[in-house]
């Protein structure tokens, strides 16, 4: 039985080869193409040299050779390519701009593990509040840090 990824893939990857987009009068074109970077889904048990295609904002295609315009390439050579990573132990939340720099190394989700104590909780709440990818605040610290007091 296949997952929701794995059949959008499968009918995604039919349709490329069936042709359909040339059916409807326009040639594929994706906003961006990762050419050649080790791509790493343990979703669907892949582990190889590929090139990820991205078109509004959703991948739409992982082939060996994607040669389709795109708006962008990136040269991923020597680099890995994986899904959003979850880092569940951040003290991301001391900052505004932590968050965001997470998010530039690949942290799509994080947890802050009570980075500014339970006296100031409400500032960690609300960072975690404006960061731009899902964070959330370790209450078991807060509770641990209110023991303490």
């Amino acid at each position: 039985m296949k997952n929701r990824r794995e059949f959008l893939c499968a009918a995604a990857g039919a349709a490329a080869v069936a042709g359909i987009p040339e059916m409807f009068g326009a040639a594929t074109k994706y906003d961006l193409v990762v050419k050649g970077g080790r791509v790493i889904d343990p979703s669907r048990k892949l582990d190889a040299i590929r090139d990820v295609a991205i078109s509004q904002g959703r991948i739409a295609a992982i082939s060996e050779n994607i040669t389709t315009a795109a708006a962008e390439s990136i040269d991923a050579r020597g680099k890995l390519v994986v899904p959003g990573l979850i880092d569940i132990h951040t003290h991301a939340a001391r900052t505004k701009e932590s968050a965001g720099l997470c998010l530039a190394d690949g942290v799509t989700g994080l947890i802050d593990a009570g980075s500014q104590g339970a006296d100031r909780i409400a500032e960690t709440i609300a960072v975690a509040r404006e960061a731009p990818q899902p964070c959330r605040v370790l209450p078991r610290a807060i509770v641990r840090q209110l023991r303490n007091l």
